[in-house]
């Protein structure tokens, strides 16, 4: 009764409402939610209750997890970082799904070195790209620098596996790599699971393994990614 309610709800919200006024009330919507996750990421900071983190979130969320939005925390900016933890190294994991491409090197440099300096001991960082040294001529199209695929009209960077590794080693992290391609085009596909952070556009998320349009990407491998476990000593 409910589902069919909210369905009714939703035809006669999109037949009836303007699309400017739709996108007035969205947009409000998401400032409130963006809101209140800071409430209550700050909430848990000034309890010192360990937590997992989300970075550049969107509306995506995860059981057990805070996410986090641009908005309030610019994972480039210490000034951000410090007005949330006060320099409390509470953050166990935290995870970056197609977040690091939107970045420029600097940016990136910068957003490594402050998660680093906020992760807990023996904390991990779980960093999901698109694959640099992906073969196919279409996904590199899609997916790299100003790429014509969905969201990526603003992509800064196209990044490799063994760029990314060396950045993450200078910086202090061991690492793991999980997925993705090496230079030499052989294939790392190891399993992804939960435990260090969700993951959407990975080869070991079998819901979505044959749904390509389900993201407006539509071409070889677009709901794969080049994965790094990073683990801070």
């Amino acid at each position: 009764m409910l589902v069919s309610f909210l369905n009714l709800f939703k035809s006669i919200y999109r037949k009836y409402f303007p699309k400017n006024l739709r996108i007035i009330v969205r947009n409000s919507l998401k400032k409130i939610v963006y809101f209140l996750r800071y409430i209550k990421l700050k909430k848990a900071i000034n309890s010192n209750q360990k937590v997992k983190l989300i970075l550049g979130a969107a509306l995506t969320s995860q059981k057990g997890w805070f996410s986090t939005n641009e908005q309030w925390l610019d994972i480039s900016k210490s000034s951000d970082w410090n007005r949330i933890f006060n320099k409390k190294q509470l953050v166990t994991n935290a995870v970056a799904e197609h977040v690091f491409e939107h970045l420029t090197v600097k940016e990136m440099r910068s957003s490594l070195k402050n998660i680093y300096n906020n992760l807990s001991s023996g904390g991990v960082l779980r960093i999901a790209v698109p694959d640099g040294n992906h073969p196919d001529e279409n996904y590199r199209k899609n997916t790299g620098i100003n790429g014509i695929g969905a969201d990526a009209s603003d992509h800064k960077q196209f990044i490799t596996y063994e760029f990314l590794k060396e950045e993450l080693i200078k910086m202090g992290f061991n690492i793991e790599f999980m997925e993705g391609y090496y230079k030499d085009g052989s294939l790392e596909k190891k399993k992804i699971d939960d435990k260090l952070g969700h993951i959407i556009r990975t080869r070991s998320n079998i819901q979505i393994k044959n749904t390509k349009f389900k993201y407006g990407w539509e071409f070889v491998d677009s709901n794969t990614s080049m994965i790094i476990d990073a683990y801070k000593n």
